[in-house]
């Protein structure tokens, strides 16, 4: 159901019989309904817009404050905001079509004016004016957003080549908006040589193919230096699938890419170095192995002369030497043993230096799962702050279990815990492998457990096992806290090295 629509009209005329006729046109106009304001003078017309709304004003360009086309002007300037029919004698159309270029939406010849004409005349400069209004708002909201946005904005027509670039994209070129042409061949030739056909082929495929355009790419700049820019862009289609229009935007992405080849630079640097902290590694370890050997061979050797001798000895049944010489071996296998824990102390993983106890046991543990294919669910505190006595045990009896689980449990998991239950730390390594008999307990003085077993005991520790025929096994060491941690740790240390 149509409305019909209720207009407001200010007639500025100073002809009492011109307003007549207006008038009178208006009476018989059906298409919509009105009131209707008369005014004789310009500074009148004004003021009634300040002070009312209008839809439309009717301008007799000659009245007693105003002539001619400075009388559409001054109204104009202010009044900007209403559509305005200008009305003119038979004599004044080359001021209507004038004032029509000025921005009036259409003039009449006063003594000819029929109602139909009238009608069609005010609806038109009305819908013309809001057209006009539309425009100029949208174009309004480009320019601010041109004007505020931090890309440069470019749109081209590929069917004829025209182009035009924003201010700041120009900007980012380091130019001037009047110092680089408007002109695609000429944005083409600032693309670097290299990324030319990239950009080319990126576009090309745009067009055709309808793929999306998004492409980073170097650009020389007036000074002759290159810069990153990221380029986006949509084209529009007609309905023969022809693209007639293509809008986008570049950003400069120098400083990114600058910093992602420096990130790149540094990460290649930083596997430089790992590889050779590894190396070092791997020769310190061969150090202190050829250390070992040579130290452990020299007390073997002096351990078999001395056994050689009591051989002798026994024989000659000297028994009085025998025992002397006995009881140099004994003190030889003592001294050996000193010896290897010596250097066994100069064992102490250089990961736990470089990245602490709960990184290096994720090291040690990830290496174990990939190598033996058993998971390992892992359940380690982050309150509890160990000392180097502590960590360096720690991370050693966990080594220790897990070698025992890779050799002899046959098991696929194990769950690794490491807690804080006052006033110890516990640390319990479980497997679901085949177990053991209580009759079949592995022997107490085992490598593997006879390691975990000393540890536990220089740091006043207790280790329990728990075990049966496909039930797994699981150990489980306590360590006192305050032996362990750092705020005691030298007074653990002095404890520890006493024990020794």
């Amino acid at each position: 159901m149509n409305t019909t629509q209720h207009l407001r009209i200010l007639l500025v005329e100073d002809s009492p019989t011109d307003a007549l006729l207006i008038e009178e046109a208006l009476a018989d106009v059906d298409d919509f309904t009105h009131d209707l304001v008369q005014v004789q003078r310009l500074a009148d017309a004004i003021s009634r817009c300040g002070a009312s709304r209008f839809d439309i004003v009717l301008l007799d360009l000659g009245l007693p404050d105003a002539h001619g086309i400075s009388t559409f002007r001054s109204f104009r300037e202010r009044a900007p905001e209403l559509p305005v029919l200008v009305l003119t004698g038979l004599d004044d159309k080359s001021v209507g079509l004038l004032a029509i270029q000025e921005g009036a939406q259409d003039y009449l010849v006063k003594r000819n004016i029929d109602p139909s004409e009238l009608s069609r005349a005010i609806r038109y400069a009305i819908e013309r004016h809001r057209i006009a209004q539309a425009l100029k708002e949208s174009e309004e909201r480009f320019q601010l957003a041109v004007s505020g946005a931090s890309a440069g904005l470019w749109d081209w027509r590929p069917q004829s080549g025209a182009i035009w670039l924003s201010p700041y994209f120009k900007e980012i070129l380091g130019y001037q908006p009047d110092e680089f042409p408007d002109d695609a061949d000429a944005f083409l030739e600032a693309i670097h040589p290299l990324d030319r056909d990239r950009v080319q082929t990126a576009v090309a495929e745009h067009l055709e193919q309808m793929r999306p355009y998004d492409a980073e790419y170097r650009v020389r700049t007036k000074s002759g230096e290159f810069r990153w820019v990221h380029a986006r862009g949509q084209a529009l289609w007609n309905h023969f699938g022809q693209a007639y229009r293509m809008l986008g935007w570049i950003i400069d992405v120098t400083e990114r890419r600058l910093a992602d080849d420096a990130l790149r630079a540094s990460r290649e640097e930083l596997q430089r170095l790992s590889a050779g902290i590894q190396r070092a590694r791997e020769e310190e370890k061969t150090r202190i192995a050829r250390e070992l050997h040579d130290d452990f061979g020299q007390q073997l050797v002096a351990l078999k002369i001395a056994c050689a001798r009591l051989d002798t000895l026994v024989t000659s049944s000297v028994g009085n030497e025998a025992a002397r010489d006995l009881q140099n071996v004994y003190k030889l296998i003592d001294q050996l043993v000193v010896s290897v824990r010596r250097i066994a102390t100069d064992l102490r993983p250089a990961m736990l230096d470089d990245l602490g106890l709960i990184p290096a046991l994720e090291w040690l543990v990830s290496r174990f799962s990939e190598r033996h294919s058993v998971r390992v669910t892992r359940s380690i505190a982050d309150n509890i702050d160990f000392n180097d006595d502590g960590a360096t045990a720690v991370f050693r009896i966990v080594q220790e279990a897990l070698t025992n689980v890779a050799r002899h449990a046959q098991a696929t998991e194990v769950v690794l815990e490491i807690l804080r239950e006052e006033p110890r730390c516990v640390v319990r390594i479980t497997d679901n492998g085949c177990g053991c008999a209580p009759d079949c307990r592995p022997a107490s003085d085992s490598f593997g457990l006879l390691g975990i077993r000393e540890r536990a005991w220089a740091l006043r520790g207790d280790l329990q096992i728990r075990t049966a025929p496909d039930q797994g096994f699981a150990i489980t060491v306590s360590l006192p806290l305050d032996i362990i941690e750092a705020r005691v740790g030298n007074a653990a240390c002095g404890r520890s090295n006493e024990m020794r």
